[in-house]
């Protein structure tokens, strides 16, 4: 069994598969979360005369650059969009950097002819660049906003305290995976281990980025956001600017025992916006906290109209049934009677038996006679009775199941208008928050 120790567990079973990454900054043991060395190329194949690539499959060189990094291998190769065929542009990851600099050597000015083709072509690879505020950038910034005040004189989200951590894999840091939402626990114990943090937030974004395996996935077709945005706001500017480097060149790594790693790149920021200042920050709780109140108003009516017209469904089946069992019972007395009736004619003597059987015969042929001439009318009157109920029957379930489809499609499209009425309503609200906070800055 493995061995759990402090608040969440070290997981004694994770040191095997942790030791071949000696590069790894732990972050959130129980999550299997670290951060690695950014270990990103790009991989450019042309060909050698300048001619279009028209009869070159772009599968088959992507198969051709697996090859071609062996012994070493991608953990991650998609093909980028190629103008008008004159090259194929590829994006590549691999485990560490110094695989990437082995495969770099290895591949960089790398010939090969096209299968099925004459064309010779020629790999051009390089490591992938990152974008990253610098020191001097964001002390420049907030220099401009604030003048010459110290950082202590500046108030919260105005001063250069909070990271912004964009494109944050959402079921990584998520408490249930059926539902999933970042949970600002997790985010403030990863991110402390570069210092004390005041608080954080989050923002979802659906975009379907650079997430590998099983992070990119349909969840964002079903409105279920993929990645988010993290905001952390950490107590003094040491913490902040620790925060700044550890982060700088690096990448998001998930890693459970017996499991292949994943990878899922991430973007550094720091808050320009206001974004966790605190009367914005008490703005946007406080429209969550309406939002999640009207969603549970509404959720509780829709339950409530459910159990109505279960209730409804039920009280029918009962009346059903009692009619089945009424019917039943009805059945059992008259069967009960036959056979009363037919243990006293046999108790009956031979002449009473003689004289029943002659009445008996004499009105089965004063019924034969009445019934010759008017049954067939009352067939026919009692069969098109018949087809009357049947049509009213099918008449009145048509109806009901019209109605019970019409309630729920109404019910449908007000879940999707509350929706969109949400998300509406959360962009003006954003606006507004920019406009003030520019007009702020202007009249500052």
């Amino acid at each position: 069994s493995s061995g759990i120790n402090a608040e969440y567990g070290e997981r004694e079973d994770l040191v095997m598969d942790i030791a071949r990454f000696p590069d790894c900054v732990k972050l959130l043991d129980h999550l299997g979360l670290y951060l690695r060395d950014h270990a990103k190329v790009r991989i450019l194949v042309i060909s050698e005369t300048g001619e279009p690539l028209v009869d070159v499959n772009s599968w088959e060189v992507m198969e051709k650059l697996h090859k071609l990094a062996e012994p070493e291998r991608f953990t991650h190769l998609r093909l980028q969009k190629s103008p008008a065929l004159e090259f194929l542009l590829f994006e590549g990851q691999f485990q560490d950097r110094e695989i990437m600099s082995y495969v770099i050597r290895q591949m960089n000015n790398t010939k090969f002819k096209a299968q099925g083709s004459n064309v010779v072509l020629t790999v051009k690879i390089k490591e992938d660049g990152y974008e990253y505020p610098t020191v001097e950038e964001w002390e420049t910034y907030f220099k401009t906003i604030n003048g010459k005040k110290q950082w202590q004189e500046c108030s919260p989200g105005e001063r250069s305290d909070t990271v912004i951590i964009k494109n944050l894999p959402t079921k990584w840091f998520s408490l249930d995976s059926n539902n999933p939402k970042p949970c600002e626990r997790f985010l403030k114990d990863a991110l402390a281990l570069f210092g004390q943090i005041r608080k954080v937030d989050y923002e979802d974004c659906v975009e379907d980025g650079e997430v590998s395996d099983d992070v990119t996935s349909l969840g964002n077709q079903f409105g279920i956001p993929v990645t988010f945005n993290a905001y952390i706001q950490y107590q003094n500017y040491a913490s902040f600017k620790a925060a700044m480097g550890g982060l700088k060149g690096k990448q998001l790594m998930r890693l459970f025992p017996g499991q292949k790693p994943t990878f899922s790149p991430f973007v550094v920021d720091y808050d320009r916006a206001g974004f966790m200042a605190d009367r914005a920050h008490k703005i946007r709780k406080a429209e969550r906290e309406r939002l999640a109140e009207e969603a549970k108003r509404k959720h509780e009516a829709y339950m409530k109209q459910q159990n109505e017209l279960m209730k409804k469904q039920l009280e029918k089946r009962q009346k059903k049934k009692r009619k089945l069992e009424e019917k039943k019972i009805e059945e059992d007395k008259r069967q009960k009677d036959n056979s009363t009736e037919k243990k006293a004619q046999k108790n009956m003597g031979g002449s009473e038996m003689k004289e029943v059987e002659t009445l008996e015969d004499e009105c089965k042929q004063v019924a034969a006679q009445l019934l010759k001439g008017v049954l067939l009318k009352v067939a026919t009157m009692e069969r098109e009775r018949l087809m009357e109920q049947r049509q009213d029957v099918m008449k009145r379930y048509s109806e009901e199941k019209k109605r019970q489809e019409d309630e729920i499609k109404m019910v449908q499209e007000n879940q999707a208008k509350s929706a969109e009425a949400m998300k509406v309503r959360e962009k003006e609200l954003r606006e507004k928050l920019m406009k003030k906070f520019k007009q702020f800055e202007e009249k500052k």
